[in-house]
């Protein structure tokens, strides 16, 4: 098994937006969340989640995001 963190472009993610087992999260504060952000991205803080808020099939593409500091 590969323990490497596959990268996706952006054309990647677009293509797969909606597709069943394909989950994006925008790590970005709820402010900037509210005013922009990809389509059907969940909106999820890095420092305080439950589990319960990842799909429990660890098989699943999760993808993660974020606009930076600031």
């Amino acid at each position: 098994m590969d323990d490497a963190i596959a990268e996706l472009t952006v054309a990647e993610v677009a293509a797969r937006l909606g597709q069943p087992r394909f989950h994006v999260y925008d790590n970005n504060g709820s402010g900037r969340w509210k005013r922009s952000h990809v389509p059907g991205a969940t909106n999820l803080n890095p420092h305080q989640f439950e589990a319960s808020a990842l799909p429990a099939d660890k098989t699943e593409t999760l993808v993660f995001y974020c606009s930076g500091p600031g």
